[in-house]
């Protein structure tokens, strides 16, 4: 096993009702890495998500975060150690964006003074002016940047983002991809998901597609070219388009 933080997700399902979300998952990550989960609308990768936070219980199976079980009492302990920045942000909207973000820091007790890297970090989202207006004013750009703020106000070793980039305007995004680079090069992990290939293909050191809850390719962007490709050099969108519109047979074929 790797030194640092990881995640196991082992054998892991969800369902609801009669819908299967996850279907029997299991992948690891590891720090001082970046991992890329992709899949289609309904795929499951929003609902593994919000297991590994504790949003959903499994039905099945379990996540290890720093080798704690889910199901242990001392995982919300573990948790505190995640940057989450969920698709849709959950704020507090009678605070400005400033107070929000000083607010967690006292939850987390971080133990250092957020002042002087809260200006700074507002200065580069170009959010000084909007700090100290109040959260409900907000466009929906406007809290992706506080959430991505309060995804790392307690200097997280783990970071998952769920589509952290979209509703960002081009600046915006350029900084969460820089600081998922930093982060993965300080050994933290990092695990997130977004819709856009060119995304995926430049950041990921491992791409892992799902459908229907099931993982169909897990690897880096040479394995997954080498396994499912059809010629040198095949974009990952096209891989990734085969892949989840193939019949569950062809998949395991590789056909």
């Amino acid at each position: 096993m790797k030194d640092g933080p990881s995640i196991r997700i082992d054998h892991l399902s969800k369902r609801f009702a009669s819908v299967v979300a996850v279907d029997d998952l299991s992948m690891t990550i590891h720090a001082g890495e970046i991992v890329c989960f992709l899949g289609p609308n309904g795929a499951g990768k929003t609902t593994t998500i919000s297991t590994i936070m504790g949003l959903k219980r499994p039905t099945s199976g379990d996540v290890l975060i720093n080798d704690v079980s889910l199901h242990a009492p001392r995982i919300e302990s573990v948790r505190r150690r995640i940057g989450f920045m969920p698709e849709q942000p959950v704020l507090y909207d009678y605070l400005t964006g400033r107070e929000f973000i000083h607010f967690l820091g006292r939850l987390y007790r971080t133990g250092r003074t957020l002042g002087p890297w809260l200006d700074q970090q507002l200065a580069t989202l170009r959010m000084s002016e909007q700090a100290d207006r109040l959260i409900k004013g907000y466009s929906l750009g406007m809290k992706k940047k506080i959430s991505f703020l309060a995804a790392l106000v307690h200097e997280p070793e783990i970071l998952i983002f769920d589509e952290p980039t979209g509703a960002l305007d081009a600046l915006s995004a350029r900084i969460v991809k820089d600081e998922l680079l930093a982060a993965r090069n300080r050994g933290s992990l990092v695990f997130f998901t977004t819709h856009v290939m060119e995304i995926a293909e430049r950041l990921a050191d491992r791409i892992a597609i799902i459908r229907d809850g099931r993982l169909l390719a897990d690897g880096t962007l040479t394995e997954l070219r080498r396994a499912h490709g059809r010629e040198s050099g095949e974009s990952l969108e096209s891989i990734f388009l085969r892949l989840v519109h193939e019949t569950p047979s062809e998949v395991a074929l590789g056909e």
